[in-house]
């Protein structure tokens, strides 16, 4: 800035940060001016887009209006709110180029290995968010269950999300079995009641075994694989996933049948 002139450098880095033209050079006129910049001066000398560059710079902090004059606000917190809008536009536009990277990604990867490998990814397994998608998942097949229901389950404490369907499969004969790998008092409950609808259920003595998971009619199945770093830590599992893959399926289902075989009645 020379000669106490609005200075072309400074100007630019206005517009550079935000400002249009008209707001840059109106904002350096305005703070030349200790005392303000009359208005009817403003719209006498400049363009008709003036009105709008006034309105801008008082919206955005930059000036206030005093006894019809422009008044420049302190340039410190003026200038922080435009890095803090410029910070937080930059946010936005990055989540959206992440929203439209993970999208893409998802298109092109199991079509990806289908070109490739003659794979679809969908036809071996869904990823289900969490254990309460699981559950949701769980009560839709056994809604429409027409045969049998088999449950590999350390507790059951999940059994109320899933009752109301469950007791509906047993009224429609439905044959349910239910193998639970930890007794307490509240499975010992949960398996009292199922046993007076009609359910099959027992307990399995192996410790450990890391599969859980509901089988419906030998053609739909969700699962979660659990695991334990060290005896006595509490277990972690898996991210759980739905499947209709016929190879998978027999994977659980003989799991399943031939420790139902070494259980014995809860």
């Amino acid at each position: 800035m020379e000669g106490g002139n609005p200075g072309r450098e400074e100007i630019g880095l206005l517009v550079a940060l935000g400002l249009s033209e008209a707001e840059a050079e109106l904002y350096m006129s305005a703070f030349m001016r200790p005392d303000g910049l009359p208005i009817e001066k403003v719209l006498d000398s400049h363009s008709e887009d003036i009105q709008d560059a006034i309105r801008g710079l008082v919206d955005k902090g930059a000036v206030r209006v005093v006894s019809n004059r422009l008044q420049v606000e302190d340039p410190s917190r003026f200038i922080s709110r435009l890095v803090e809008g410029k910070r937080s536009e930059c946010e936005a536009i990055f989540a959206d180029y992440s929203n439209k990277a993970r999208e893409l990604h998802r298109r092109l990867d199991p079509l990806f290995w289908e070109i490739r490998m003659g794979i679809r990814a969908e036809e071996i397994v869904v990823p289900l968010g969490d254990l309460s998608e699981m559950e949701l998942r769980t009560a839709k097949m056994m809604a429409g269950s027409k045969e049998s229901i088999s449950i590999f389950a350390e507790t059951f404490g999940w059994y109320e999300k899933v009752r109301e369907e469950l007791l509906k499969a047993l009224e429609r004969k439905v044959r349910a079995r239910i193998l639970m790998l930890a007794p307490d008092n509240g499975s010992r409950r949960r398996a009292n009641e199922l046993r007076s609808f009609g359910a099959e259920v027992r307990l399995l003595r192996e410790s450990g075994y890391p599969l859980r998971g509901t089988l419906v009619d030998g053609s739909e199945l969700v699962f979660l694989i659990w695991a334990r770093k060290r005896e006595g830590e509490k277990p972690i599992y898996y991210k759980p996933h739905y499947t209709r893959n016929a190879g998978l399926i027999r994977i659980f289902s003989d799991a399943f049948e031939k420790r139902w075989g070494e259980a014995e009645p809860l």
